[in-house]
């Protein structure tokens, strides 16, 4: 869902240096720098994904929904929409790291030992504990550990309701299959134009395979080759950054042209129903009016890092929420389907007992503690030992890198 800074430009932590007022901080295994308004994102993102799960995950009276304004309604309910968010930070991410040691001799072996080291303790661990918590769901566990998960539909091996959310991870992981050897292998011209074949290329793909019958839902918002734009968007913005073309007036450009576009894409699909959830407009371009909005606000956090006007995004709880997002994501479903296994077992109609609103309230504070405190846990005892290993795998740096103070720490 998320490499090293020279040595130059790490944060020493003192009050006064170059890297603290540029919006910096030692990455989470200690090593190395980060760039803090890239922390907010990962925090909304995850709280978008929690939170309209939260609300809606599980059946509900709608009574509970009744006190909501409209127009938190439809917030919360395009939370899910936080997916693309992280995809586009993955992208500017990882396409950062890769373009940035493209040239080191351990280029390969490095990005997938520090990658491996990310993902795999946490992601094989909650495998294997909702195994057992969800008997029968063998076949999709067996996807899920060769990263298919994504692919379960054309299997017949459904998935389990906590377990529904590794196919964003399995996309991510055929994205690290492929990317890292074309940004070694082409110019950054030619990365340049490949990206921009994926962001127009990809929406066209989802129109046509929606419009001759695919499953909006099981097959086009799933499959890899239906969900690249987005990690091809963060691309571009890494590209961009490294760029002589990267500058605050240069990122005002860059931004009102993507929020105009998504814009555009809105009031030309809306007669077709790109509102909607199951049409061959919304099937193609619903993602792409995200993404353009993302990635236009990504754009100005940028350029104006470390200013006072983004402090939000560098503020201690967006840090903490970031550190945690990987187990908040990969466990909040399973949290909830345990919270209701263990209501069920003792007797209790959440509804019943505290009436529609209260069971929205309960359900929200009990899955959103257990959650942020296992979340934690892990994160301490179970990823942060692995992390940690991540600095035996450094690469050398390379002369000639543009704006080597925006290398960031994926998470």
């Amino acid at each position: 869902m998320i490499e090293p800074v020279p040595s130059y430009l790490r944060d020493d932590r003192s009050e006064g240096s170059a890297s603290a007022k540029l919006g910096h901080a030692p990455a989470s295994d200690g090593s190395e720098a980060r760039i803090l308004e890239l922390d907010g994102f990962r925090a909304m993102a995850v709280l978008m994904i929690l939170v309209h799960h939260l609300f809606y995950g599980w059946p509900l009276d709608p009574a509970a929904f009744s006190w909501m304004p409209h127009a938190l309604v439809f917030a919360i309910g395009h939370g899910w929409l936080g997916v693309d968010l992280f995809f586009i930070l993955s992208g500017f991410l990882i396409s950062g790291i890769l373009l940035d040691s493209r040239e080191s001799a351990h280029y390969f072996r490095n990005f997938y030992i520090r990658r491996t080291l990310r993902i795999v303790p946490l992601y094989f661990t909650c495998i294997l504990v909702m195994y057992f918590a969800y008997p029968g769901f063998g076949a999709y566990f067996l996807l899920a550990v060769m990263f298919l998960a994504n692919f379960f539909y054309p299997f017949g091996a459904f998935p389990p309701h906590g377990a529904s959310v590794f196919w964003s991870l399995a996309i991510e992981e055929h994205f690290y299959l492929l990317w890292p050897l074309l940004v070694r292998l082409l110019s950054r011209v030619s990365l340049f134009a490949l990206t921009l074949i994926l962001v127009v290329g990809t929406p066209i793909l989802r129109g046509i395979c929606a419009y001759r019958g695919m499953d909006p839902e099981l097959e086009i918002y799933i499959y890899s080759f239906f969900r690249f734009d987005g990690l091809a968007f963060g691309a571009i913005l890494a590209l961009w950054v490294r760029s002589p073309y990267f500058s605050r007036a240069s990122a005002w450009k860059l931004a009102g042209v993507l929020v105009g576009l998504s814009l555009a894409v809105t009031v030309i699909g809306w007669p077709y129903g790109i509102m909607g959830t199951r049409t061959v407009a919304s099937s193609a371009l619903r993602y792409t009016q995200a993404q353009l909005m993302f990635a236009g606000a990504i754009a100005l956090a940028l350029a104006y890092r470390g200013c006072i006007i983004t402090g939000i995004l560098r503020s201690r709880p967006a840090r903490f929420i970031a550190d945690v997002s990987y187990c908040i994501y990969l466990i909040h479903l399973a949290m909830g389907d345990g919270y209701y296994f263990v209501l069920q077992s003792i007797g209790i109609n959440d509804v019943g007992s505290f009436g529609a609103i209260g069971a929205l309230a309960v359900r929200c504070i009990v899955i959103g503690t257990v959650t942020f405190g296992l979340a934690v846990l892990s994160k301490r005892y179970l990823e942060d030992p692995f992390l940690r290993l991540k600095r035996y795998f450094h690469n050398s740096k390379k002369r000639g890198v543009r704006n080597p103070a925006l290398i960031h720490e994926a998470a």
